[in-house]
């Protein structure tokens, strides 16, 4: 009888983060509850980006705690696309996911702070302050979605590239209808600033998650 080693992938660490990330969820609901359940609801509704959106700053606790549970999350996410693809670029898997987390959260904050200095700079606070609660507040959601995902993926299903080829595709669709609703409801300031709109679209929505890959390769 032939014998066949069964590779077992500690889960120790990511255990820690997915307890992490469950316990920033629960602080965000103490600090807000009502808020917290019209975010839970902002794939089906507008509520929470309507009623928070004039009063709610990116720098308010509620947020700054989903934000810290997005990187998280979406790191997660990230280190198991590396894994499933088989991008071999550190040896060592906490490694990895260190150089994720940190990159991505550095790309994450540089961008804020970018546009945010960009808006002061032309004196469009107002309009760049909802638009950056607005994304914001989608791919926090994001972040949520991918919680169950990754949960799945680190203790039950064996991740396969065509399922996360096509979680990627699932996630780039609604990130891309979120910003679209935005843009459409303020076409006509686009519209007038078409050549930095295309501009602004290079620059600080694709440029960073390529260099995001090419950091950690």
């Amino acid at each position: 009888m032939e014998f066949i080693l069964r590779e077992i992938t500690p889960t120790n660490w990511l255990t820690i983060l997915i307890m992490v990330g469950l316990l920033l969820l629960a602080a965000a609901k103490t600090v807000n509850t009502v808020r917290f359940s019209d975010f839970m609801m902002l794939l089906t509704n507008n509520k929470y980006i309507l009623s928070s959106q004039k009063v709610n700053r990116l720098s308010s606790l509620f947020n700054v705690i989903l934000l810290l549970f997005q990187i998280i999350s979406v790191s997660i996410f990230i280190y198991l696309c590396f894994k499933v693809f088989k991008w071999q670029v550190t040896p060592n898997e906490i490694t990895l996911y260190v150089k994720i987390i940190i990159l991505y959260t550095v790309i994450v904050v540089c961008k804020l702070l970018i546009e945010k200095i960009i808006a002061t700079i032309f004196s469009i606070d107002s309009i760049i302050d909802i638009y950056l609660f607005h994304k914001v507040s989608y791919r926090n959601f994001i972040g949520v979605l991918l919680l169950p995902v990754n949960i799945l993926f680190i203790y039950g299903l064996q991740g396969s590239r065509i399922t996360f080829i096509v979680l990627l595709f699932f996630l780039i669709i609604i990130n891309l209808m979120t910003l679209f609703s935005f843009y459409r409801k303020n076409q006509n300031i686009i519209l007038n600033h078409m050549f930095y709109f295309i501009l602004y679209l290079c620059a600080l929505e694709i440029a960073p998650y390529f260099i995001l890959y090419k950091l950690i390769s």
